[in-house]
């Protein structure tokens, strides 16, 4: 499966200027990688939660309800479904 594709990694690599990493290539949620920790913060602030929800969820290894509870400890979860 190709989560991050189109339109959705078109705004991944303008808000970052890079392209997204390889899918499920980061461990968890607890120790992000630096560029994954820009990255998120620039897709944030550029395309909101639900786009961060989705490159979480392609580049690390964590659950659903895993990404969803990360995003709402950072406050980010508006526009994530339950």
């Amino acid at each position: 499966m190709t989560f991050l594709k189109d339109e959705l990694a078109l705004k991944v690599r303008n808000a970052t200027g890079r392209e997204a990493p390889a899918k499920k290539s980061v461990h968890g949620l607890d120790q992000l990688p630096t560029n994954v920790l820009q990255d998120i913060d620039a897709i944030y602030q550029s395309c909101g939660g639900l786009a961060v929800f989705a490159y979480l969820y392609h580049v690390t290894d964590a659950s659903f309800a895993d990404v969803k509870e990360y995003l709402g400890e950072k406050g980010w979860a508006h526009g994530v479904v339950e």
